[in-house]
C-alpha cells in the first residue's frame, strides 16, 4: 500500500472513509463489481458509499496507472 496516492495513504486528513474499507470492498468484489457493491456496502456498514466509491476509482485508477508504467 506503499504506492498509493497520497490521498489513499492511511491516516491521510481528509479521507472520509477508512482505506482499510475501501480495500477491503476492492478485494471482496475483486475490484470494481458495480452489481455487487450494495451488497458489499451493507456487508461492510458503510455509511457514505458516495465517499467508498470515489476511493474505490482512485484505487482503480492508480492501479491502472501502474499498468501503463
Amino acid at each position: 500500500m506503499r504506492d498509493l496516492p497520497a490521498q489513499l495513504q492511511p491516516g491521510h486528513q481528509t479521507t472520509p472513509l477508512p482505506i482499510a474499507t475501501a480495500v477491503e470492498a476492492w478485494n471482496l468484489m475483486g475490484g470494481i463489481d458495480w452489481s455487487a457493491l450494495p451488497i458489499v456496502i451493507d456487508l461492510l456498514g458503510v455509511s457514505d458509499p458516495e465517499a467508498l466509491i470515489t476511493q474505490l476509482v482512485a484505487i482503480r485508477d492508480h492501479q491502472n496507472a501502474q499498468g501503463n508504467d
